[in-house]
């Protein structure tokens, strides 16, 4: 069985770093919390992809932690709502991890999990029904292993980038993922200062930088 901390949330969970108020470990194993509990959910992911669709907030990371087991797509919510549908659809999204204000542009026919008040609780929106889930009760993760084991070479998360002529899914592994981040890390080792996290996080780039803050045990500011 591979380490747990091959894979990314739970390599992020066990470094000790905080996004905003929260510690990391806490915004991880509220999401996977949201999974256990909402059948909903399972039920949507078992044949296709999760979205996030969120602003660069603790919210992200609790969404990361949910769609474990799955490839999350990264949508960037300053995209029209034409160009969101299209790469949902393209990439077989099955639930979108988004917040009310948000929602609205997912089209219809899938689940949609409003994290707005994440990581204490979630809205889960499914065949037309509403649950809450409660994420403030969860007990807390079992985060023994290899900080320096190699990421799972499994798809962690997948983006669109533009090409002239069209868009093309890119995808980045766990592997990939804690590779990258691990390498910027080592240069924040020791640097308590925290790291403002404005720009969107469905920049691959900007979530690795994040990343590596989490991994230096740095925290993370997002103004959300």
């Amino acid at each position: 069985m591979s380490d747990p901390l091959a894979l990314f949330p739970l390599a992020i969970a066990a470094a000790g770093g905080r996004v905003d108020a929260f510690e990391a470990q806490q915004l991880v194993a509220a999401g996977l919390t949201l999974k256990q509990r909402s059948l909903a959910l399972v039920k949507a992911l078992a044949p296709g992809r999760s979205a996030v669709l969120l602003p660069a907030s603790p919210a992200f990371i609790v969404a990361l932690a949910a769609s474990d087991g799955t490839g999350a797509v990264l949508i960037d919510p300053t995209l029209d709502d034409d160009e969101i549908v299209w790469q949902l659809a393209d990439a077989n999204v099955r639930a979108v991890f988004t917040i009310a204000s948000l929602a609205g542009r997912v089209g219809a026919e899938r689940t949609v999990v409003l994290l707005d008040d994440a990581p204490f609780k979630a809205r889960v929106l499914s065949d037309g029904r509403t649950m809450e889930v409660d994420l403030g009760s969860h007990h807390g993760l079992a985060l023994e292993g290899d900080q320096t084991a190699e990421g799972r070479d499994e798809e962690c998360v997948l983006f669109y980038e533009k090409t002239i002529n069209q868009q093309r899914q890119r995808t980045l592994t766990h592997r990939a993922l804690l590779a990258s981040a691990r390498e910027q890390a080592t240069s924040l080792k020791g640097d308590e200062a925290a790291y403002s996290a404005l720009r969107p996080w469905s920049e691959p780039a900007e979530l690795i930088r994040v990343a590596a803050a989490l991994l230096s045990g740095a925290r993370v500011v997002t103004g959300s």
